[in-house]
């Protein structure tokens, strides 16, 4: 019975555009863009500060810019 197994659910970063396994990322609290772990966190010492309960915000909107909003679908 193995315990660590990949994710068969699969979705796309709403920055690249580049499939990633849902467990792997998230969606940013402030623009709401579902991101990968690269472009929701940026770094390992920021997803350790999510680990610890910081806020999800995306690297993009830390950085001041405006990102747009995903279109519906």
């Amino acid at each position: 019975m193995p315990i660590f197994q990949k994710s068969i659910f699969r979705t796309e970063c709403d920055e690249c555009n580049i499939p990633f396994a849902v467990n792997t990322g998230g969606v940013c609290v402030q623009c709401r863009r579902i991101l990968c772990a690269k472009h929701l966190h940026g770094s390992i010492g920021r997803k350790l500060l999510i680990a610890f309960g910081a806020k999800m915000i995306c690297v993009r909107c830390r950085a001041g810019e405006s990102p747009v909003p995903p279109a519906t679908r």
